[in-house]
């Protein structure tokens, strides 16, 4: 039985692998979380100083309807 909770290459038992890796996690999450407010940073950065076009009630727009028209 003891031969079944042992992981190849690695070594050690299953439940110490998932500690392993459980210790990981936080710092995974934090990294995450670095890497999407810098890629938002980006996104924002390459917007800014666009002209945001706004329109006046009355005024005739283009609507296309893409799922309707597949």
């Amino acid at each position: 039985m003891e031969t079944y909770l042992n992981y190849g290459k690695h070594g050690g038992s299953i439940m110490e692998r998932l500690l392993e890796i459980t210790e990981k996690v936080p710092q995974l999450r934090e990294a995450a979380r670095r890497a999407i407010r810098k890629s938002q940073a980006e996104l924002d950065k390459s917007f800014e100083g666009m002209k945001i076009r706004e329109f006046q009630k009355g005024e005739l727009v283009w609507y296309f309807d893409k799922p309707a028209a597949m």
